[in-house]
């Protein structure tokens, strides 16, 4: 233990060179946490969902209910500190039995209408119904992919899983 204590003593700027990277390290931790920290005011981003529409209604003269499905929505939330400026919002499918990267679904639904702007915490939505979805769909191959599918104007684009065609389709048929 003495070797160690006199080797210390005798090689002072060892020990002063680990301290200064030491304390190096712990500024250039301090500049990246700051750096974070101001960028967090500027973060963009949104969350994509979607939901199916159905129609309930009862009839007044025997008390039967019947529902019946609308069709799909697909809803974008701002989860981000900005405005983000929204100019596609719907589906999109990549279908790989036909080498089709991924596509908008077209002849359903044109660009969302209106500014697109939203604000933090806000909710836009586009709604398609079940007969144009169940057509666009049965074009497709059974497996093919789909993505609920965001562009903003800085052409950012904002892709989230849906399933597949085939499963889609049924969905739609059967709780119709």
């Amino acid at each position: 233990m003495e070797i160690i204590i006199n080797w210390c003593n005798y090689n002072n700027g060892f020990i002063t060179a680990i301290l200064s990277a030491i304390g190096l390290l712990l500024s250039v931790i301090a500049v990246v946490v700051s750096i974070r920290t101001a960028r967090l005011p500027y973060k963009k981003k949104l969350k994509l969902t979607s939901s199916v529409d159905v129609l309930i209604s009862k009839n007044t003269v025997n008390g039967e209910v019947f529902s019946y499905i609308m069709g799909i929505s697909v809803n974008a939330a701002n989860i981000g500190s900005r405005n983000v400026s929204i100019t596609y919002l719907g589906i999109c499918v990549k279908d790989k039995k036909n080498n089709m990267d991924k596509q908008l679904i077209t002849k359903i639904r044109d660009e969302i209408t209106g500014s697109g702007m939203m604000a933090p915490a806000e909710v836009k939505t586009e709604l398609y119904k079940k007969d144009d979805l169940l057509y666009a769909l049965s074009l497709l191959s059974g497996e093919a992919s789909i993505y609920l599918y965001a562009k903003d104007t800085e052409g950012t684009e904002y892709f989230e899983s849906a399933g597949n065609a085939k499963s889609m389709i049924m969905n739609l048929e059967n709780k119709g």
